[in-house]
């Protein structure tokens, strides 16, 4: 398959045309391992326009010499390029996309408000292989510090094809949290707004998240600041978008979802000037020390609790971490199947290249349009559904109860770190 591209007066229209796999793959443009590196290390070489996407933060980045193929982003259009690696879970994905575009039932159509918006796929030569790739809206486009969390959604992460082994690996991984919560942390990176500085934290640290991490890795990403409050409009901005998923799946009956994630993102900079903080300087000491002690990276580490600066904030979170942790089923369903669970709160309505004519895949399609699909009216908060490689058919009319709690239970526990500011 190749990929030509025809100019209008404001869009442009991507044509895929099918050739030959075997006598085209020369002519496809190519990702290609840099040899002239120093010995240990590896780097791979870009066609023009195109990058390792900075903010990936789960899953496998592009390594030469692993020969492992990570998401790319085109900076004149801003498209995400998603590696489509595994071929029967890539055309999984790939179909659920193209499923969504093309149906305008009641289920797609609020669907569509949720996921990223889907531009068809591309193909590239990556390490001599044809590769193919599913070209995606940048949510976090026009950030400047995006900050940026993966959320898988489910206790069940493991799908109906699964083998038996599978599905014991699946339940080990992540396995305290999923039991807990009803979804788990695969990674995040966040900016500071103390300092400006980027932390990045991959699957091995979320792996080694309990009970008590969960909560305060959330509490790292949202920005919080020992002994001040958590900014509540970051977090009643985010939880609009989780009741408005989780309404969704209180009645959609359509599909099932397994392993699928929520990403979440926020723009630092825009908390910083318009979600002004005030610290002393024992806060100031202790962040300092607390972002000089991190390890982060590959490295499996644990935040700090970083909110024990008082009696009164460890009897809250006390409080918080017991019924944080207490079951899914704590959760009763509601006959209206609206409605959501009752938190006893108040609901909130409230991101080397070498030169390659690769114009290709660069193409400006965003429009006024866009925005009016996806209808995010907030542009420093994002919360969109991804990775939908085990994507069924739902089953017996039944809900995606399995979706649904873990929805519910992120809903909870948000909502109970964005009470924490009442005893300041």
């Amino acid at each position: 398959m190749n990929c030509l591209i025809c100019r209008g007066n404001q869009r442009s229209l991507l044509i895929m045309t099918t050739v030959d796999p075997d006598e085209d793959i020369e002519k496809l443009p190519h990702i290609q391992w840099n040899n002239m590196v120093a010995p240990g290390s590896s780097s791979c070489m870009f066609p023009g326009g195109l990058t390792p996407l900075e903010c990936q933060i789960a899953g496998h980045p592009f390594n030469g010499e692993k020969q492992t193929i990570g998401m790319l982003i085109c900076r004149r259009s801003g498209h995400i390029l998603k590696p489509a690696t595994k071929v029967i879970l890539g055309e999984r994905e790939i179909a659920f996309y193209e499923n969504l575009k093309n149906s305008h039932d009641f289920v797609a159509t609020e669907l569509k408000k949720f996921v990223p918006r889907y531009y068809g796929t591309t193909e590239l030569r990556v390490f001599n292989n044809r590769t193919k790739f599913l070209m995606l809206r940048n949510i976090t486009k026009g950030m400047a510090e995006p900050c940026v969390i993966d959320i898988k959604i489910g206790s069940r992460t493991w799908d109906p094809l699964a083998t038996p082994e599978k599905r014991r690996t699946e339940e080990l991984k992540y396995g305290e949290s999923k039991r807990t919560y009803g979804f788990c942390i695969t990674g995040y990176q966040v900016y500071s707004v103390l300092s400006g500085r980027l932390r990045k934290y991959d699957r091995d640290y979320g792996k080694q998240l309990g009970v008590e991490g969960v909560v305060e890795a959330l509490e790292d990403f949202l920005n919080a600041i020992p002994g001040k409050p958590i900014c509540r409009q970051l977090v009643s901005e985010i939880l609009t978008y989780l009741y408005k998923i989780e309404r969704l799946f209180n009645i959609q009956r359509k599909y099932r979802f397994y392993s699928s994630s929520l990403l979440v993102a926020y723009d630092a900079q825009h908390l910083r000037q318009h979600c002004p903080l005030k610290t002393d300087s024992s806060a100031l000491h202790s962040v300092s020390k607390f972002s000089k002690d991190m390890t982060c990276g590959s490295v499996p580490c644990i935040v700090p609790n970083k909110y024990l600066s008082g009696t009164n904030d460890l009897m809250f979170r006390s409080r918080l971490k017991k019924s944080a942790s207490e079951p899914v089923s704590m959760c009763k369903q509601i006959p209206n199947p609206i409605k959501s669970c009752n938190l006893n709160v108040n609901t909130d309505r409230l991101c080397q290249s070498s030169p390659s004519h690769f114009s290709i895949l660069c193409t400006n399609d965003v429009t006024k349009k866009d925005d009016d699909v996806s209808m995010d009216k907030c542009k420093w908060v994002k919360v969109k559904m991804i990775d939908f490689t085990h994507v069924f058919p739902g089953e017996n009319n039944e809900l995606d109860r399995n979706y649904r709690d873990g929805i519910k239970m992120l809903i909870r526990l948000l909502s109970l770190i964005k009470k924490s500011d009442c005893i300041h």
